[in-house]
């Protein structure tokens, strides 16, 4: 093998190597930006989902309330029923 092919083989393994590690850098960037975002998503469903729980809760507890005695009176006075003596 004369030195001239033995540069040139060695001056392409050396391009293959650098557009390889170009390449992984990429990648890696493009996957390090995605799981950013993925990340803020997950966080901003986990307020949503903590909202939503919160007015479930604020429903529930409404609904407890006007299945009572209690709760129909006022909401029989609140729709105008007035009740004899």
């Amino acid at each position: 093998m004369t030195d001239e092919k033995r540069n040139r083989i060695i001056a392409a393994v050396t391009v293959n190597v650098i557009l390889l590690i170009a390449v992984l850098v990429a990648v890696i960037i493009y996957q390090l930006v995605f799981i950013k975002i993925a990340s803020r998503e997950r966080d901003d469903l986990k307020t949503q989902i903590e909202s939503y729980e919160d007015k479930i809760e604020s429903i529930d507890k409404k609904y407890e309330y006007y299945t009572t005695y209690d709760g129909l009176l006022d909401l029989a006075y609140q729709y105008g029923f007035v009740f004899g003596d």
